[in-house]
């Protein structure tokens, strides 16, 4: 009984995502996910490749993800995701641009921001505190994999088959074929590719 509950439950959840990709813009290929997205567009662009899954919901990653994954695209910000992309009860918020290789993996708990969403001058931030913050583009390149509760802040580039330790923060950029991990993220070793 309780199985045919959660078939019942998940295929409403997909309907629901369809809604939620067709109110905001989102043209096919959907990715498929599994639970529920919360998704919010304010006039951006958003495109995603084929073979593309996002885990959201507490049951549907192993190490503990407790909450949806979440995608919010702020006005003329622009989310590019390539093909093969794999993301678990993560958030991404893309006030700028950001540019997803092919097969990236992003563990659970991964936050991916490109702007700093509030100024950090405080006299500005007193003004307009949902306003006039920075911006600078993100490019995670192809089979990239980005460990649970890693941060990548605004303005990196993660080179190809490169690899982000378990809660890291990437403040800066890391070149193709390296592993980085720590806070803030520094070089560990190559990533020997065979």
């Amino acid at each position: 009984m309780l199985s045919l509950v959660r078939k019942i439950l998940y295929k409403f959840y997909g309907l629901l995502n369809v809604f939620f990709f067709k109110v905001n813009s989102l043209k096919k290929p959907y990715p498929v996910i599994n639970g529920i997205i919360l998704l919010v567009n304010k006039g951006g662009k958003i495109s995603f490749g084929k073979d593309c899954i996002i885990n959201s919901h507490k049951y549907k990653n192993i190490i503990g993800g407790d909450k949806k994954s979440s995608i919010v695209l702020e006005k003329d910000a622009e989310l590019v995701v390539k093909d093969g992309f794999r993301m678990s009860n993560s958030a991404i918020c893309c006030a700028h641009r950001i540019t997803i290789g092919k097969n990236v993996m992003i563990g659970g708990g991964c936050k991916i921001w490109d702007s700093d969403f509030h100024p950090i001058n405080p006299k500005q931030r007193k003004l307009t505190p949902n306003s006039n913050y920075l911006k600078k583009e993100i490019t995670i390149g192809n089979n990239v994999f980005i460990g649970g509760s890693s941060i990548v802040l605004k303005g990196v580039s993660i080179g190809d088959n490169s690899v982000i330790g378990a809660g890291s923060v990437v403040s800066k950029s890391i070149p193709p074929n390296e592993i980085w991990a720590g806070n803030p993220a520094v070089y560990i070793k190559k990533n020997k590719i065979d």
